[in-house]
């Protein structure tokens, strides 16, 4: 059983940081302040993992939240 709970949050962590990276790619270049900048969190997404892919998230959301 507990190792079943272990394999269903790896696959869990997996798709989130596959989602991550798929959202980074299909986003618009405006949404970041140049190409460079889309590059750097693509490889922040990439090298960190689940941890890059957190940090991106979060980023994302308070983007999101601030006034344009």
């Amino acid at each position: 059983m507990v190792e079943l709970i272990g394999y269903l949050l790896c696959a869990i962590g997996f798709f989130f940081w596959l989602f991550q990276i798929v959202d980074l790619l299909l986003c618009d270049v405006s949404r970041f302040e140049s190409h460079t900048h889309k590059l750097v969190w693509f490889l922040v997404v990439v090298l960190g993992n689940l941890i890059g892919a957190i940090w991106f998230f979060t980023w994302k959301r308070r983007l999101a939240g601030s006034p344009a």
